[in-house]
């Protein structure tokens, strides 16, 4: 995490918008980009394997491997080829090691796409009778689980005098890809071809869609990003062959990286290599695959010599494939230069292994309390999202900018959204009334890219005055999320952590327009309760670095953002930005870390996604999309999130002391489908009934004396719950709940921060008295509430 020294430059400007608002710029300088390229990839070791094509995937949040296992490597004495019938497409979880199953058998040269929820495997059918390697069709099975694959079905067959070799296949602009090796006579041998599909069973070739029919190629991987179909191919260098990269738009014409920057080369000082003489010298680095996971791009791939086996390597990039991509395709001259991606700013997707305190700081540092709208906010706790926009209508992300007649929902119900919102107990909703894209919900008069200039309502509609009208009238709080960052006025951050963005366009340009837009929500729809910045994208940001100087922005954009919210919408809590009232968790997967403290120091900041001028009380919110995008597209019911699993979200964010805040997906009628009403309404009710069954609440306990909590008679437990009261502060920097059990004390719960609300579970758990303590700074502010449920 960046760490920004103390120097500061100062600029004064004034908003030709927001008028005698200052803007006070803190600049850091002494930061400029490199003069030389350099390879960003970290290889991290030999994993002791002879596999050579190997491909990385995730599937359901957890981290798997494809392998392409040769039955002759493990039979001694073998040679290649040998027992080939009995070669396997294996699939291997990470973490553990384990084999998870055998998609596969007879086949090799296999590749992995994972879609919509459900795993695809390729790969070359062996067949029957037939030579080691002479494969003349492509196999594809599929599962939704990793374990049960349905039946193996042919998707290609070669021509007479053509064999398939190695396979790589991904999802394109608006259609499947497949990339074969070839030795089809025209050309080298290993020739690549492209193929096209909408359902990935039937196949048909895409004209003069080919590479490398004047070179060598080989061991390739296919990938498309940011509008570029990337191909990873062997170079063969007579003293050895590396993996390079080339990129096409359409397939057809190819640009290749320069010849000096390989992706990635071998290291002739290995030796030792699995099944070769402990004398050979590494002289290859091929079959390279790769995917995003955990925040960095994991990359596999095969050292050895090319001949007899490989020796497995895994490598590293601190950043999205696309960054990666890009990287090796900058221009050589700082003038031309794009600004440099050195990562990704992107949700943290796994929890970390052991509890932190990166979640703020130790009580009994400070007197910090809440305001009055963070107050509020807290006691809030459960909130719903609504992702709605012109992604809706082309199965994309928020960062494709369609065309503004695509948005037309001909059933849209805002009260069906808020009564949605209210089966599962959510107190606030949040409508991305403008997302990165720059489409606006509201008939803005800042640019005709809005739904003014859709076909909805004849160009009539507003969805954020139908939003706000609903949420008023089931008594639900109204918050709208507008995006600092527009890619219809390009105007945005790059993609990276905070300390190393960098702005996209004219800053100052754009700022009165977003101002304008910001103006407009905050003063033409009554009182809204709840403003969301997002982090990502954000060209306002402090810490955003003009791509030339490497100056930063500084707060002034903040400030004078924070003014306006202030002015026009004194009572509304601020996620986000700049000057927030609420941070991020850092987690799209609904968890917040624990123990989790509401008081952020000059020395967590860093760690709370938030900049140096934020400290003091600065809650938690948590969010998650019920889908696997956070918009809705076709057959993506089948994503849904279940209801144990949003429960498990529930208990790891408000159950923690955060608020959480779930999403919603209206479909292109502008209703959400039943399939997620009826699932959030189902996760709602098990909350209630959870804690339906009280059986014994306490209130006011003292935090200076042990508490014996009588049970009157055995009793099952499931569940631990207390709270502090916030408004005094956060003070208990450790608590245990012991039970009487077998003739004795048994500590049965136990932890560090409460803060709003603290939630354990209670395994197994039957007695008739409990015993309670904590540790606080300010013993004589009693715990506000102590409760045990029943299962």
């Amino acid at each position: 995490m960046y760490r920004r020294n103390t120097k500061y430059k100062i600029r004064i400007r004034w908003s030709t918008i927001a008028r005698v608002l200052l803007f006070v710029v803190l600049m850091t300088p002494g930061i400029f980009a490199q003069d030389s390229w350099t390879n960003p990839i970290v290889k991290q070791g030999r994993m002791g394997s002879p596999l050579v094509e190997t491909s990385p995937f995730v599937f359901k949040d957890q981290l798997y491997v494809l392998e392409n296992n040769q039955r002759f490597w493990d039979v001694k004495g073998a040679k290649p080829g040998d027992h080939f019938h009995d070669d396997e497409i294996r699939i291997r979880e990470v973490k553990s090691g384990k084999l998870v199953s055998v998609p596969l058998k007879n086949h090799g040269f296999g590749t992995v796409l994972v879609h919509n929820n459900q795993v695809y495997v390729f790969a070359g059918s062996y067949g029957d009778g037939k030579p080691w390697r002479r494969m003349t069709e492509i196999t594809m099975t599929s599962s939704s689980d990793l374990k049960n694959w349905t039946k193996p079905v042919t998707v290609l067959k070669a021509h007479e005098k053509e064999h398939f070799f190695n396979t790589a296949v991904c999802r394109g602009k608006d259609k499947f890809v497949l990339l074969y090796e070839t030795d089809d006579p025209r050309w080298k041998a290993f020739t690549f071809r492209y193929v096209e599909s909408d359902d990935l069973v039937h196949w048909k070739g895409i004209p003069e869609a080919i590479y490398g029919k004047e070179k060598y190629v080989g061991g390739p991987a296919l990938y498309y990003e940011g509008g570029w179909y990337y191909t990873l191919y062997l170079e063969d260098l007579k003293k050895g062959y590396e993996t390079r990269i080339t990129r096409s738009k359409d397939l057809v014409t190819w640009e290749d990286a320069p010849a000096n920057r390989p992706f990635v080369t071998f290291d002739p000082s290995i030796r030792n290599i699995p099944l070769l003489d402990p004398g050979v010298p590494e002289s290859n680095a091929s079959d390279v695959e790769l995917c995003y996971y955990g925040g960095q791009t994991i990359l596999y791939f095969t050292g050895s010599d090319q001949t007899t086996a490989g020796d497995l390597q895994w490598a590293t990039y601190k950043g999205t494939p696309k960054q990666l991509f890009e990287h090796f395709f900058i221009k050589p001259t700082a003038a031309e230069k794009p600004p440099k991606h050195e990562g990704n700013w992107t949700p943290v997707l796994i929890a970390p292994d052991q509890q932190s305190s990166a979640g703020g700081r130790n009580p009994s540092i400070d007197e910090d309390v809440p305001s009055r709208q963070q107050l509020e906010f807290q006691q809030r706790q459960l909130g719903a999202f609504i992702h709605f926009g012109p992604a809706t209508y082309v199965a994309s992300n928020m960062m494709t900018v369609p065309k503004a007649d695509v948005f037309n929902p001909t059933r849209l119900d805002a009260e069906q959204w808020v009564k949605t919102a209210a089966s599962f107990g959510a107190k606030h909703v949040v409508l991305t009334a403008k997302h990165h894209n720059g489409f606006c919900l509201w008939p803005t008069k800042t640019t005709d890219y809005s739904v003014k200039s859709s076909p909805w309502k004849d160009g009539k509609g507003d969805v954020v005055a139908e939003f706000v009208a609903a949420c008023r009238k089931y008594g639900v709080k109204p918050g709208l999320y507008i995006s600092g960052g527009d890619k219809n006025e390009n105007c945005t951050s790059t993609p990276d952590p905070m300390g190393k963005r960098k702005v996209v366009g004219d800053v100052d340009a754009y700022f009165p327009k977003f101002i304008t837009q910001l103006q407009e929500l905050l003063s033409n729809y009554g009182e809204i309760d709840y403003i969301w910045f997002d982090g990502a994208y954000d060209p306002f940001g402090w810490d955003v670095m003009n791509a030339k100087t490497m100056e930063r922005n500084g707060s002034g954009y903040g400030d004078a953002i924070k003014t306006m919210v202030r002015s026009l919408q004194p009572q509304a809590v601020v996620f986000g930005g700049t000057r927030p009232d609420v941070r991020w968790s850092g987690s799209e997967q609904g968890w917040a870390s624990y123990p989790l403290w509401n008081s952020v120091g000059k020395e967590t900041w860093a760690d709370n996604w938030v900049g140096p001028e934020n400290t003091g009380w600065l809650p938690a919110e948590a969010n998650i999309h019920t889908r696997d995008r956070w918009f809705w597209y076709p057959d993506s019911d089948k994503t849904l999130r279940s209801v144990d699993f949003l429960t498990k979200v529930y208990l790891e964010s408000i159950g923690r002391g955060a608020n959480l805040l779930i999403n919603m997906t209206p479909d292109t009628s502008g209703l959400i489908v039943p399939a997620e009403t009826q699932r959030l309404a189902d996760f709602g009710k098990q909350i209630e009934t959870m804690f339906s069954r009280e059986v014994k609440a306490m209130h006011s306990v003292s935090a200076e004396k042990e508490t014996i909590v009588d049970l009157r008679g055995k009793t099952k437990l499931g569940w631990f719950e207390m709270e502090e009261d916030i408004s005094k502060g956060q003070h208990i920097s450790s608590y245990k709940l012991e039970a009487w059990t077998n003739g004795k004390w048994t500590p049965v719960a136990t932890g560090s921060s409460v803060g709003r609300r603290r939630i354990q579970q209670l395994e197994n758990l039957e007695t008739d008295r409990l015993k309670f303590s904590v540790t606080s700074d300010k013993p004589d502010i009693p715990v506000k509430k102590l409760a045990v449920y029943g299962i």
